[in-house]
């Protein structure tokens, strides 16, 4: 994308771990493919793919995904999945947080999960596991789809619990605890044999600490406003440790033609921190031949700032909650994005082998962060599905 700027460097050693990563897990697929033995449980799907993004503001990330769906018996199968995210970054915050080195580090995570199916009902339990230097996070998952009226109404719910951890790279005495109890239900109505429209709720209640360990707040009336650059006093970032979160959102599919189908997204969001946000979206999908299909998607998102963010805080004997969270400025952001899918079938058997690239770009506007106005970025997605 035309204007994009490219993070000073990306590391040869994370390029080459992605790209094998990717590579192997292809040649897995294919490998599963020809030794599985059909009259035992064997694997539904095998997928991989690699995504990679860099930006503006000198961050890149790299992240290879690998998933496999085995059936177990004729109601149940088990997933997992893994994936890797390895970010280097010289972004405002780090630089202002007094670091003179880009920072790199890798984050691993790994999804079990249970499903079973039974005539309407479709049930699902899952584990998830989230490593890095410095941050750990754990959880579990239940929820439960049901059909009603021929399948034409879905009355769908879930609940998760994560248990987090926050550490501080070189210390090791500093942890706080982190606990988010978070749900959802929809209700998917097919209008129409061309039609169908879904509503969501989502609530969510985190409780613990949810600051930043590397981010501190500069006080005084020569303060620049971010970082602590010209402060009179410079304090660790300070925010409530409870919050309230809800979102609901309407989602409206049709098919046009044969081949042309059309979609528009609305969400609105609001939090106990008097944030909320107004999301917009819309897609396209073409089947341009018998096996391939055509993507394109354009998202429009706009966010009022938490109550207590200042672009600067000028009283020193300020004592309430202080942040220079970007994210919990104002701002609003484009997204958008040209995807390609095509579709092999097996020659032989049953199952098909598809491939898919996603090309999107991003544009984030923040209209009260001091020292940062415009971050552009750039997203490539490239992935590998065999169903058997």
């Amino acid at each position: 994308m035309i204007g994009v700027r490219f993070a000073s460097r990306i590391g040869m050693r994370q390029l080459v771990f992605a790209l094998a990563f990717l590579a192997l897990s292809g040649i897995a697929v294919f490998v599963s493919n020809a030794m599985i033995d059909p009259s035992s449980a064997r694997a539904d799907e095998l997928s991989t793919a690699l995504y990679v993004r860099t930006d503006g503001d000198r961050t890149t990330v790299i992240s290879p995904r690998a998933r496999a769906n085995k059936r177990l018996s004729e109601v149940i199968s088990a997933e997992a999945s893994y994936a890797a995210d390895v970010w280097t970054s010289a972004s405002i915050d780090i630089r202002t947080s007094a670091s003179v080195r880009p920072v790199t580090e890798q984050r691993d995570e790994m999804n079990l999960r249970l499903n079973g199916d039974w005539n309407d009902l479709h049930a699902r339990a899952g584990y998830r596991l989230s490593l890095e230097p410095d941050y750990t996070s754990h959880g579990a998952s239940i929820g439960a789809a049901y059909d009603l009226a021929g399948k034409a109404t879905i009355l769908d719910a879930n609940l998760q619990l994560l248990f987090d951890s926050v550490g501080r790279s070189g210390n090791p005495h500093f942890a706080r605890a982190l606990g988010t109890v978070a749900g959802r239900v929809s209700l998917t109505q097919v209008l129409d044999p061309m039609t169908y429209v879904q509503l969501t709720y989502e609530p969510a209640h985190s409780q613990g600490y949810q600051a930043s360990p590397y981010r501190f707040v500069g006080l005084g009336r020569d303060a620049v406003g971010y970082g602590c650059l010209g402060a009179t006093l410079c304090l660790p970032e300070y925010v409530p440790h409870a919050r309230n979160r809800h979102a609901i959102a309407v989602a409206v599919r049709r098919a046009q033609t044969e081949t042309l189908s059309l979609a528009a997204t609305y969400r609105f969001y609001i939090d106990g921190w008097h944030m909320y946000s107004h999301t917009l979206q819309a897609e396209l999908g073409w089947t341009i031949a018998q096996h391939s299909l055509l993507q394109l998607q354009y998202r429009y998102y706009w966010q009022r700032r938490v109550d207590f963010y200042r672009t600067r805080y000028l009283n020193i004997e300020y004592e309430g909650y202080r942040t220079r969270d970007r994210e919990l400025t104002g701002m609003s952001s484009h997204h958008g994005g040209v995807g390609f899918e095509h579709e092999f079938p097996l020659r032989g058997r049953p199952g098909r082998f598809v491939t898919s690239l996603l090309v999107s770009g991003n544009l984030f506007g923040y209209r009260e962060f001091v020292g940062l106005n415009r971050v552009r970025a750039l997203e490539v997605t490239a992935a590998l599905m065999l169903e058997i």
